[in-house]
């Protein structure tokens, strides 16, 4: 996530026993210095955007490795800590990392999907190959600056259930977009396309799976355009054996 020429890093999970990380930190482009860390909350596949002068993290799974719907909020405004450069060199991320080594929380295991990237990673999907470089790790950061304020959304007709099919999470202008796409544990007819708004934080759907997805595919990554105006999710035939299916996509109009 890019802000005032700063590329944050929030979350995310090492190589050694799976651990979820609970930092943020960034890294200044004008000096290619890291920052320090700081604790805001542990999450790993989730999505991260930057709206209203905040950091805006929603969704993936939690330490515990449990698929949540909760969206966290870190004031940057005021903050600075974040407005400041940071020293020289700094690699104070990886210092702190090493908290793994020494933690008692439990490790797990992780399917690889069955096509990556070169980078290890599949683009926007819900399941990833993780082989970043081993740390040894001592401390435990402090927490962020600024205000950190959360929500948790339990159920309603409009608020789509993160724990059942595919999710693709993506944002434009102060508003984030739930694709539910199908999945084993969900069908075409569950699926749909959910707003939420950052301002108000409440949730609104927009389409039934029915109006959105061609059926006889799966799909692995979702886009949009510049004006916020298009969104494509981009998958594949789910019988490997079809002739008659090609590449797929499924393109929405949003305004």
């Amino acid at each position: 996530m890019l802000h005032d020429d700063k590329l944050f890093v929030v979350g995310g999970i090492t190589g050694h026993n799976n651990y979820v990380l609970d930092d943020i930190c960034y890294l200044d482009l004008k000096t290619f210095t890291w920052s320090r860390t700081w604790k805001f909350v542990g999450r790993f596949d989730h999505s991260v955007y930057l709206w209203g002068d905040r950091v805006w993290v929603f969704g993936g799974l939690s330490e515990e490795m449990d698929k949540i719907g909760d969206i966290w909020w870190l004031d940057l405004k005021g903050s600075p800590a974040f407005d400041s450069p940071p020293p020289f060199g700094s690699l104070d991320r990886q210092t702190a990392l090493a908290r793994m080594s020494s933690s008692s929380r439990p490790s797990y295991s992780m399917s690889p999907p069955a096509a990556v990237g070169s980078t290890g990673y599949a683009a926007n999907s819900s399941s990833a190959q993780v082989n970043p470089p081993s740390f040894q790790l001592t401390t435990s950061p402090p927490v962020a600056p600024g205000t950190i304020s959360s929500l948790k959304f339990i159920s309603g007709p409009d608020i789509p259930s993160q724990g059942s099919g595919m999710h693709f999470h993506i944002y434009t202008s102060g508003t984030l977009l739930d694709f539910v796409t199908p999945a084993a544990t969900i069908t075409p007819q569950e699926c749909s396309l959910s707003s939420l708004e950052l301002d108000t934080l409440r949730w609104q759907k927009l389409a039934e799976g029915r109006e959105i997805f061609r059926t006889g595919y799966r799909w692995h990554y979702c886009t949009m355009n510049e004006d916020g105006t298009k969104a494509w999710l981009l998958g594949c035939p789910t019988d490997p054996t079809a002739t008659d299916l090609g590449p797929g996509g499924s393109e929405v109009y949003l305004r």
